[in-house]
């Protein structure tokens, strides 16, 4: 037999003995087992959801490849290129949009026009209940559209200048958040219409020979070529999930080693080589990352069946339970196995170079000092830090580089904090101070375990403070909960023309108003008038048959050549007094009011003429509110300009915030009056990712701490039998396994959270005041609801007194 031959029997001895131990062992690694599995279940379900989280393409395109967008306007023109596109393409299926105010509001609907068995975007309607509609008279609505307009099957309301009745409710199963009202279709889709898409099968040399032909340019758009491709987003949460495979399998290897430290000693002794020693814990992270691959995969199927479908909300689409990114998946085995062969190659070759006589003692290795990964740690910290904010959240290479930098120089400070953790054991009582030192003495599984801990809290935590800073702040947003805004305008908000109405029917209004405050518990009503220049003349005929004319409008400048309106209203004396203050308190120069930062300038109608720099200008201190009356013309400009006021709205504020059905009454007033109401936008979908983020975080963090400390107190079962028959009572053991879950689930919370706030302050860079809104009770669940659960289930699970079985 050669040596070559020979050398390979002995490897593959070396196997069969490493795998007939696991199999042997099996109940000794099943704390082991179950952590990869939790791993491989977490990052499974997180490629599901990331990959269902993902717009899709269908909700515009059906199965379609191209649509063009065309301009119904002029129904000629488009039944021209309406010609000119089917006989190009062949057949083709129109969906037809009109967008009409929606009675008493500034929002509009979509009054749209398709048919539900069209040839591409019949699987873009669902029927909810009741019936499509078939005639002229006849409409469906979305669920959202039939709340705001309190109209139920069988309601009639009118619509597009149509008596129609509603026959069904109807939703977009590919795009949750699409609101619309849907019509009958025409033939040819021009019966009123603004604007069509029409929708075809095409490749791109149809299109190109298609375009040649027309001499014309076309508004026009491709359907993305993969569906629902989420492929950046699957990556990035594969990653992440191996990564914490990867140190909780090390951390979990780590203690396998260790338990097989005599073992290795003895094979050594009989002429094992360093590489020898190696295999067997590589075949045992083989054969345990199939294993945990094979039970993660099961419970992550399971799991994806139950969740699944409660992401539809946040996903904005329906979930089909087994429409899953399979080949994704499949690599994501694949990697499972890698990862944990990768793990289990770190505490291989540690052992390996342990010396016989050590292993045979079954003695851990002195650990290393941590100053080379704290070193490393501030690198790649520093590094990270860099790369978000040169990013400015624009460039996606530098976020990735830099979120990945970030993550992995937290990561590498677990050893720093560990060591830190032990040199302060002395202040504590002796059960805590012997934890600490046992954390620090077997530093590379505890630090492991730390990392695997952080990076778990971490990713809840970026999640939460993410969505908080996108949220408006309580004096942030278009108005606060307790506002409400009424216009008599009826046209868009930033189209500042003032109709011209009677006295009477201005009283008329006044007296809808007035009932609308009965109806809100008589809250402070403000009456809004506006600035009109008498020289400028009537605009044409204003939204409803009566003319109108421009307001006196302010704005901020852009760029030289662009500005921005900003609605003004007059300081009258009401305005005045709601702002506690009073015409004689004003100086005499002022000219306008405002508690805008920017520059101020007054525009004309002529844009040849410069508008006029406000120069003259006082501060209003108020909230930043978007549509609150916060910027005022004063009396005395007004009147030396020679301008005219005119009544366009009134401003309510209640003493407690505006109930849904507080807004549904005011504005049920307001479409029978002829009024507009504008109230806070909702945000409701942030409060939901933030609490699910929280959840989510909360119960991994707990998972991977109950199974780490598992490990860790079972491997230190002979130090506790030595305890107990020292006189430890049980208040002793508890203590031991309280303090070990405490610790590593604070210290895991503390570099979390630094890390989370770390690369946002960084991605932030431009806008650091949004982080300044602390979601206070999101992150005291997670900082201190984490150790402080992991603190009593350690108290409360441990006391046991151990067996004397070895």
């Amino acid at each position: 037999m050669t040596a070559a031959t020979g050398g390979v029997a002995a490897r593959r001895a070396v196997a069969r003995w490493a795998l007939r131990m696991f199999c042997r062992e099996w109940r000794q690694q099943l704390l082991v087992l179950g952590l990869l599995t939790l791993a491989v279940a977490a990052t499974l379900l997180g490629t599901a959801g990331g990959y269902t989280m993902a717009p899709s393409p269908e909700a515009k395109f059906g199965r379609s490849d191209l649509l063009f967008r065309l301009d119904a306007s002029d129904p000629d023109a488009a039944a021209a290129d309406l010609a000119a596109i089917k006989k190009g393409f062949g057949p083709t299926e129109l969906v037809a949009h009109r967008y009409e105010r929606i009675p008493g509001s500034i929002e509009t609907l979509d009054l749209r026009a398709q048919d539900p068995r069209g040839r591409y975007r019949s699987g873009t309607l669902a029927l909810r209940s009741g019936r499509y509609p078939r005639g002229t008279g006849e409409v469906a609505l979305t669920d959202a559209v039939a709340s705001t307009l309190e109209a139920g099957v069988g309601a009639s309301l009118r619509l597009g200048g149509v008596d129609r009745t509603v026959v069904g409710l109807v939703e977009n199963p590919e795009k949750l958040d699409d609101e619309f009202a849907l019509i009958a279709p025409t033939p040819d889709g021009l019966d009123g219409s603004q604007s069509l898409v029409a929708l075809v099968a095409a490749t791109q040399d149809q299109f190109d020979a298609f375009e040649r032909h027309s001499h014309s340019s076309w508004d026009h758009e491709w359907k993305p070529r993969s569906d629902r491709d989420a492929a950046s987003a699957v990556l990035g949460l594969a990653a992440f999930g191996m990564v914490l495979i990867c140190l909780v399998a090390a951390a979990a290897f780590v203690v396998v080693a260790q338990r097989r430290l005599r073992q290795l000693g003895m094979l050594a002794a009989i002429g094992a080589t360093p590489r020898h020693l190696r295999l067997v814990m590589l075949v045992n992270g083989i054969a345990t990352g199939i294993a945990a691959a094979v039970a993660g995969s099961a419970v992550a199927l399971a799991g994806w069946v139950v969740v699944g479908p409660r992401l539809e909300t946040v996903a904005s689409h329906r979930v089909d339970r087994f429409d899953l990114p399979w080949s994704i998946t499949g690599w994501g085995l694949v990697l499972a196995v890698l990862t944990a062969t990768v793990a289990a190659w770190w505490p291989a070759r540690t052992v390996a170079r342990i010396p016989v006589t050590l292993a045979l003692s079954a003695r851990p290795p002195r650990p290393r000092l941590a100053g080379r990964s704290a070193v490393l740690a501030l690198l790649l910290v520093g590094a990270g830090v860099v790369c978000l904010a040169r990013a400015d959240q624009t460039e996606g290479l530098l976020m990735t580089v830099g979120t990945v930098s970030t993550i992995l120089g937290v990561l590498l400070s677990a050893p720093t904090a560990i060591r830190v953790l032990g040199r302060a054991a002395r202040r504590f009582p002796v059960a805590v101070r012997l934890t600490m030192r046992d954390l620090a003495r077997y530093q590379a599984r505890s630090g492991s375990a730390l990392a695997a801990t952080s990076l778990a809290l971490g990713i809840p935590v970026a999640v939460v403070v993410a969505s908080t800073a996108a949220e408006h702040g309580a004096d942030e947003g278009n108005l606060s909960d307790r506002q409400m805004l009424v216009r008599i305008l009826d046209t868009d908000p930033d189209v500042s023309i003032v109709p011209d109405r009677t006295a009477g029917e201005l009283a008329s209004l006044e007296a809808q108003v007035d009932r609308m405050a009965a109806e809100l518990d008589q809250p402070n009503l403000l009456p809004l008038d506006a600035a009109v220049d008498p020289d400028v003349e009537a605009k044409g005929d204003f939204e409803g048959g009566a003319p109108g004319r421009p307001a006196v409008t302010l704005g901020t400048r852009k760029d030289e050549d662009t500005f921005h309106d900003v609605v003004a209203y007059v300081a009258t004396p009401a305005m005045l007094r709601y702002y506690g203050l009073n015409a004689a308190s004003l100086d005499a120069e002022t000219d306008v009011l405002t508690a805008r930062p920017e520059q101020l300038v007054l525009r004309g109608e002529d844009p040849r003429v410069p508008p006029d720099v406000v120069s003259h200008r006082g501060r209003l201190r108020v909230p930043a509110y978007g549509s609150a009356p916060a910027t005022l013309l004063a009396e005395s400009l007004v009147r030396r300009r020679g301008w005219e006021t005119a009544l366009v709205g009134w401003f309510l504020e209640t003493d407690k915030p505006l109930t849904s059905a507080q807004r549904a009454t005011a504005r049920e007033i307001a479409a029978d009056a002829g009024l507009t109401i504008e109230t806070r936008f909702d945000e409701r979908r942030l409060w939901a990712l933030r609490d699910g983020a929280t959840a989510l975080g909360l119960a991994f963090a707990l998972g991977i701490l109950a199974m780490t400390v598992g490990l860790i107190r079972s491997e230190a079962a002979g130090d506790l039998r030595t305890l107990t028959a020292a006189g430890a009572t049980s208040r002793i053991r508890r203590a031991l396994t309280a303090s070990t879950a405490g610790s590593l689930a604070l210290l895991g919370v503390l570099i979390g959270t630094l890390g989370a706030y770390l690369g946002l302050a960084a991605g932030y860079v431009g806008d650091v005041g949004a982080l300044s809104r602390v979601p206070v009770l999101h992150l005291t669940l997670l900082a201190a609801g984490v150790p402080l659960v992991a603190l009593v289930a350690g108290w409360l699970l441990a006391g046991r007194e151990p067996s004397l079985r070895q």
